[in-house]
């Protein structure tokens, strides 16, 4: 999916969709209208935390492997782009 909002995808799911971008591009402009908005669209508080959490979890991956240079081709890749020891254990 390139663009959940022009996806043939259900509107309560774009709701849900629309709270996770907003969280991880300006998790600080999360209002309590926007929290409202999900729950109007059908999901329950623990939808809506599950939904920050994987969008959270996702965002804090993203920045490891951006800071530390890792790929699909594996470990001995990731250790020789940053100078680091493939096993570090």
């Amino acid at each position: 999916m390139k663009d959940y909002r022009t996806a043939p995808i259900e509107p309560q799911m774009k709701h849900l969709l629309s709270f996770a971008e907003k969280m991880a591009r300006e998790a600080n402009q999360i209002t309590p209208e926007d929290i409202e908005s999900v729950r109007s669209a059908g999901f329950s508080d623990r939808a809506i935390l599950d939904a920050a959490h994987v969008t959270g979890f996702f965002s804090y991956m993203n920045r490891v492997v951006l800071a530390l240079g890792a790929d699909s081709k594996g470990m001995a890749t990731f250790a020789q782009t940053k100078h680091l020891d493939p096993n570090p254990f």
